[in-house]
């Protein structure tokens, strides 16, 4: 099917959209409680990532990467009522600068 049998809504007039970061920092319960928990979640060995996302319908959680299956299990799945959401991402390799 081609898209433009269905070509949807017409974003060409939209315009520039404003960037405002202080109103997209993470806030809430789950911010609190990420930055109480970031540095000991980040040293389970196997952690690669730690961050905020959705996790039960229209709820902020934690979100956490780790290398592999063994790590996730010994990741807690709730931290002060906000659940955590881990997902096995295999090895991060930070890119050195140029």
């Amino acid at each position: 099917m081609s898209d433009i049998d269905h070509a949807g809504p017409d974003f060409s007039g939209s315009g520039p959209v404003e960037y405002r970061p202080d109103e997209a920092t993470p806030r809430g319960q789950a911010a609190q409680v990420l930055a109480q928990e970031e540095a000991r979640l980040l040293a389970i060995p196997g952690v690669v990532s730690v961050g905020i996302g959705f996790g039960p319908p229209g709820q902020q959680a934690l979100m956490v990467g780790v290398v592999d299956a063994g790590v996730a299990a010994r990741v807690p799945r709730e931290l002060r009522g906000v659940t955590v959401v881990v997902t096995i991402t295999g090895p991060v390799d930070a890119l050195r600068p140029r």
